[in-house]
């Protein structure tokens, strides 16, 4: 699962950061490393979104969630406003997509967050 310990503690794309512990202050290259690392490491595909589907037969279709990567900017209590996320567009259109399309019995949304559908 793609999470924020992979980079920095609640991240978000373009995020500078202040902490004088990191050499390297722009998040997305850090996240670019931690991507590599991540793919070097784990039996994960490469090349595509970290977010992805897992069947296992005709009972049960796992959705992999990426929280992080699409995430808007950490900017105050912003939870009521509806043009934000932790998806991003295309990846929440995929979500909606797949699970109308799956015909497993059981799905599952698996994700780094709590988050109240």
């Amino acid at each position: 699962q793609w999470d924020d310990h992979e980079v920095v503690n609640n991240w978000y794309p373009g995020e500078i950061l202040t902490d004088e512990r990191y050499g390297e202050k722009r998040v997305d290259v850090l996240a670019a490393r931690a991507r590599q690392a991540f793919h070097e490491w784990l039996p994960v595909p490469s090349g595509g979104p970290m977010y992805r589907k897992l069947s296992y037969g005709p009972l049960l279709d796992v959705f992999v969630l990426d929280m992080r990567t699409y995430k808007d900017p950490n900017d105050g209590n912003t939870y009521a406003d509806r043009n934000r996320g932790l998806l991003g567009k295309a990846q929440r259109e995929w979500l909606i997509r797949e699970l109308r399309a799956s015909r497993a019995t059981w799905k599952v949304i698996a994700n780094d967050m709590p988050i109240g559908l």
